[in-house]
């Protein structure tokens, strides 16, 4: 995490992380990022980050970040236990598992770490024509039942809840409701908060569970210093849903058009009709 962010914004309240041997890491759930029936997805996500990231050599920050969802933790004490597979001048591979102190384990994560240097630019996926953040309506969360989703400052171009749009396809402008600038463990965190795209296509809320997510990294440290704690700017899509299983694709730039990240989940539902 970033010397500069102050320790007192929420999201680092929450992420609590005690070493406790040798790649070993104590934590604890909090009920501020809780879900439906377990902590957010993002918030695991960046607690798994937090812990590869402890100790390492700055210079290598993240490029890439899956997590497999196993099974919800209950609330209370976590484990985190890292190993890194290999680590070489350019590249180092870790893996993190979060697991209950009986040993159970509840989600697995592999993370890629590596410098970034100037190199040819080449691929740019353009934003897409949308409404300042001033200008676009109120997305306000207040109405969900669950915490995490209130700690959201959020921006509804298209795709409100309620709607309900088959091409499950919404834009919106999001950050953190108290000011916390923009750094690798809030953009981990982040990438998980745009509404289930089966939300979005049906209008109302069923049951779903992300079964994995994968995380790619496109902006370093510097540049993220630079979007501090204005919006960023979520286009989500859908590309199928058969059997259940649905994916949910994200791309989320800063203002000026730059891709900060993309997102891409797995999610398990169970809706009929």
């Amino acid at each position: 995490m970033d010397a500069s962010v102050e320790p007192g914004f929420i999201l680092d309240q929450t992420l609590t992380l005690e070493r406790s041997g040798k790649d070993l890491y104590a934590s604890h759930t909090d009920d501020r990022f809780w879900n439906m029936i377990g902590p957010f997805g993002g918030w695991m996500a960046a607690l798994m980050l937090k812990a590869a990231l402890a100790d390492n050599d700055p210079a290598f920050e993240p490029v890439a970040m899956t997590v497999d969802f196993l099974k919800a933790p209950p609330k209370g004490p976590l484990v985190l236990r890292r190993q890194c597979d290999r680590a070489g001048r350019t590249t180092a591979f870790w893996r993190v598992d979060l697991e209950t102190p009986d040993g159970r384990l509840c989600a697995r994560s592999l993370v890629t770490l590596g410098p970034h240097r100037g190199t040819l630019a080449f691929s740019k996926h353009r934003m897409p024509e949308t409404l300042p953040a001033e200008e676009a309506a109120d997305g306000s969360r207040t109405f969900m039942p669950v915490q995490w989703a209130k700690l959201y400052d959020c921006r509804i171009v298209k795709g409100r809840m309620g709607e309900g749009k088959q091409d499950a396809h919404s834009l919106e402008w999001i950050r953190e409701a108290d000011g916390r600038p923009l750094d690798y463990l809030s953009l981990a965190a982040l990438c998980d908060s745009p509404f289930p795209r089966l939300f979005i296509a049906t209008g109302r809320a069923s049951s779903i569970s992300t079964v994995t997510m994968t995380t790619y990294f496109h902006v370093s440290q510097g540049e993220m210093a630079g979007v501090a704690d204005d919006y960023v700017l979520c286009d989500s899509v859908c590309e199928r849903s058969s059997g259940g299983f649905y994916d949910q694709h994200s791309r989320f730039f800063e203002k000026h058009g730059s891709l900060l990240a993309t997102s891409h989940q797995m999610v398990w539902y169970d809706r009929q009709e």
